[in-house]
């Protein structure tokens, strides 16, 4: 998985400071979108799983699309199935791979400020 700013900037058409305001925002709420699968998958809620997946897999989609991407969406798949048993593995997957995806944002974020 390798995320690279050029791609979301070309996808708004150049706007750059549109993409650091992007970041921004999944930087503050991915933490708690992470939290609430985790609990959910540590607490064998299927719906919950499901459904705390989706958020977080539709927040990630925004940036990439393989890496977290795909393995949310097999969270989210294993919470609608009852496929919990899986759910602890994915989850420490999903977490490794959302970090180094915020890791990459933080690195771009912190290379060119945006100028409001």
């Amino acid at each position: 998985m390798t995320w690279t700013p050029a791609v979301l900037t070309e996808r708004l058409g150049g706007d750059e400071h549109l993409v650091r305001e992007l970041v921004d925002i999944f930087l503050a709420e991915y933490p708690k979108l992470l939290h609430a699968v985790r609990t959910s998958a540590s607490q064998g809620d299927g719906p919950a799983l499901r459904r705390s997946a989706h958020a977080l897999r539709g927040s990630i989609t925004n940036f990439i699309d393989d890496g977290p991407t795909v393995t949310a969406l097999a969270l989210e798949r294993a919470g609608e199935e009852s496929r919990l048993d899986d759910a602890a593995r994915l989850f420490i997957q999903l977490e490794r791979e959302v970090e180094e995806l915020a890791t990459a944002m933080r690195s771009f974020h912190g290379n060119r400020p945006c100028a409001s």
